[in-house]
């Protein structure tokens, strides 16, 4: 498949879902487990939050010593 249907594949995917979303009518995946919780996905966050903070003190020490 060539990158010109791809993206055309990729446009009308994205219209079908668009038009579910629209409609109310819910959009199941069988590729993906669409059942999180909000409290899985803000510790999630929490957790990703938490590494950025230390990444980022890391970058900037990094961007001392150099």
């Amino acid at each position: 498949m060539d990158s010109s249907s791809d993206l055309e594949n990729e446009i009308i995917n994205l219209g079908l879902v668009a038009k579910d979303y629209e409609s109310g009518e819910e959009v199941i995946s069988s590729n993906y487990d669409l059942s999180i919780s909000f409290d899985e996905l803000q510790d999630a966050f929490n957790d990703l939050h938490k590494e950025s903070i230390k990444l980022a003190k890391l970058v900037s020490y990094s961007k001392k010593t150099i």
